[in-house]
């Protein structure tokens, strides 16, 4: 990206007003990004939309400016500076306590170090035995009771929620509580009221649960934290923290097993390929992350200083959406980006966003889809959907993209 640059008001060449569809755009279909994804690719410079939940924002869908802009320290991820492009309406409660995802440098910078250690390849290839142990369990499940069955409700969601809430410490009986908050802060029809009253039930839990941690540690990662941030100093960010951690590693992994799923079994071939070859399923996940960018709302960007983007001038306080989705069906970026080809593997998508903002549960993520790909298929090779495919409907508009319910048979 070019360098800052002032710019006077008068110099301001976008002062028109921000033309199409509110901003976020609606997908056609689950494996189909919206058309103007395409539309502002193909313009020069950004494009200015207008956005359902407050001002116009700048969209960002090329990929080589969509990987730098998101790890471009004059694009803010705090969500309580003013002009913070959030898809849709948030209480002030989750703009104060977003933890690692709504901090800027170098506070992010110091906060991340803490962390990062606990996810590191090597660490989560240490998970391996008992994820396969999930999901082997959850597979018999699914077997002994017999077809029909929701795949999200009845198998991805229960595997991503286990896994993770071993991982931190959280006692089994409190997932459904956790679980339909989290839905409620994500979905894209909650109101924003609906939206602060599960952030505040979240953010009462999660004190509860640190505070234990803190009193009795355990051997699980949130017990391993508490020596990293200080009860004195950092009580707040731990419990911040461990709701993102919980948030974020469990709903948009199901949903990735889900429409993962959903978009094998409507690519029979694909699905052939790895039901012939399921060390294919590395690479099989790695496609399934890019052709369908379920997390594209997650990358709000607010400038922090006057910038230029692709040769666009924007003004400090003015809204950017690198459009991850966008990017990962860049034809500049990616050979026939809108066929899926498992064996493709490329690993240089921006699903999980890129920089000092990388999903810090990326390699957890890899590893539960890669052993689900690996077993699902094989297990049940008669696997379906009950449903005719018009049937179904989808999660569009919240921070997760995702089907409602998945009724297979086999």
């Amino acid at each position: 990206m070019p360098d800052h640059e002032h710019m006077p008001d008068q110099e301001h060449p976008h002062e028109a007003e921000a033309r199409g569809a509110p901003f976020p755009w609606r997908r056609p279909g689950p494996f189909a990004p919206p058309d103007r994804h395409r539309e502002c690719r193909e313009a020069p410079g950004l494009t200015r939309v207008p956005r359902s939940a407050g001002e116009p924002t700048w969209v960002v869908t090329r990929y080589a400016e969509v990987r730098e802009a998101l790890n471009d320290e004059r694009l803010g991820n705090d969500r309580g500076r003013p002009g913070f492009p959030a898809p849709f309406p948030i209480p002030k409660d989750f703009t104060l306590n977003s933890s690692l995802l709504g901090m800027d440098p170098p506070r992010h910078t110091d906060y991340r170090k803490r962390v990062a250690k606990d996810f590191t390849v090597r660490r989560v290839k240490l998970l391996r035995p008992r994820v396969e142990e999930i999901v082997d369990g959850q597979v018999a499940a699914l077997a002994d009771a017999g077809p029909p069955c929701d795949l999200l409700a009845g198998f991805a969601l229960p595997i991503t929620i286990s896994v993770i809430m071993e991982l931190l410490g959280i006692p089994p009986r409190d997932k459904d509580f956790l679980h339909v908050r989290t839905r409620t802060m994500f979905g894209g029809t909650a109101t924003a009221a609906e939206r602060k009253e599960a952030v505040n039930q979240l953010d009462a839990y999660f004190r509860d649960l640190v505070a234990a941690k803190y009193d009795d540690p355990g051997d699980d990662l949130v017990s391993k934290l508490t020596g990293a941030f200080p009860r004195e100093d950092d009580f707040d960010e731990l419990v911040h923290l461990t709701r993102l951690l919980f948030n974020g590693g469990h709903e948009s992994t199901a949903s990735m097993i889900a429409v993962g799923t959903l978009a094998l079994l409507r690519h029979p071939d694909q699905l052939d390929l790895l039901r012939g070859d399921p060390d294919l399923a590395p690479q099989a996940v790695e496609e399934l992350l890019r052709y369908l960018s379920v997390t594209d709302l997650t990358t709000a960007r607010v400038a922090r200083t006057d910038l230029t983007i692709s040769g666009t001038p924007v003004r400090e306080g003015e809204g950017v959406f690198p459009l991850t989705a966008a990017a990962n069906r860049d034809p500049e970026a990616f050979e026939r980006p809108d066929e899926l080809d498992i064996t493709r593997g490329s690993r240089k998508h921006l699903a999980f966003g890129h920089g000092r903002h990388l999903c810090l549960g990326s390699e957890l993520a890899r590893l539960e889809l890669e052993v689900v790909f690996r077993t699902l298929y094989r297990r049940l090779p008669g696997l379906r959907l009950a449903v005719p495919f018009e049937e179904l409907s989808f999660k569009d508009g919240g921070l997760v993209y995702g089907v409602e319910a998945l009724p297979v048979t086999w």
